[in-house]
């Protein structure tokens, strides 16, 4: 990969982390406001902590991929980004055009997905 690629993905990359943790911000001052308007019974109450508690997992999902996310910075500055962690190949660009965070080709991909991993 040369580094015009390389620093494409890091601007990508870095992008995507950017926006992640803008949302996860975002949520986190959403669920403080939940309820805060003084007029709420018991089942008001209850409604609010259920979104609140929706809100807080979808920040864990957004936790897998910030780490992914930085699993993919990391291997950029290691230069191994865009190498299969299976069989050591070259995942292609597509795969990483499609998604900048793949750990592996597509075919060890789908050999995973067969065997359930």
């Amino acid at each position: 990969m040369n580094k015009q690629t390389i620093e494409l993905y890091r601007k990508r990359l870095l992008k995507m982390r950017e926006n992640i943790l803008n949302k996860a911000k975002k949520l986190k001052e959403d669920s403080y406001n939940l309820g805060t308007d003084g007029i709420q019974d018991m089942a008001d109450a209850a409604s609010n902590t259920y979104n609140a508690d929706i809100l807080m997992s979808i920040s864990d999902n957004d936790l897998t991929i910030l780490k992914d996310i930085d699993n993919s910075l990391d291997k950029l500055n290691k230069g191994t980004y865009g190498i299969c962690e299976e069989c050591e190949e070259k995942i292609s660009e597509k795969r990483l055009e499609a998604n900048p965070v793949a750990r592996y080709c597509i075919t060890c991909k789908r050999q995973m997905e067969e065997k359930g991993l």
